[in-house]
């Protein structure tokens, strides 16, 4: 089950997570996802934003010798879009001890 995302609240978790935003009625507009993961082994992690189930955004793989993963992106949305954050790996095991921070936005 995905953990909710609210509007201007940074989420901390721990883990792969998935997490999502229903975007209310009236709420339509321009909206962001920031990003950040300074905690996390070498891996295969993949980051994606996706709206309505389809991929929007999906982070830059990271490099064997990357410490940190860092972004911003602005999209467009209208009224009851679903927006998802999805965090997923080839090798799970590894990343139980990842932390990551996600935050949703209006504007830029």
């Amino acid at each position: 089950m995905a953990n909710t995302l609210f509007l201007n609240t940074r989420r901390s978790d721990t883990g792969l997570q998935t997490a999502t935003y229903t975007v209310p009625t009236g709420g339509a507009g321009l909206y962001y996802v920031e990003f950040e993961c300074t905690e996390f082994p070498p891996s295969s992690l993949v980051v994606k934003v996706k709206k309505n189930g389809s991929d929007i955004y999906t982070a830059p793989t990271i490099t064997p010798t990357q410490i940190e993963l860092k972004f911003k992106t602005s999209f467009s949305v209208a009224d009851a879009d679903v927006i998802t954050v999805v965090m997923t790996s080839t090798d799970d095991s590894t990343l139980n001890s990842l932390k990551s921070n996600v935050s949703l936005g209006q504007g830029q």
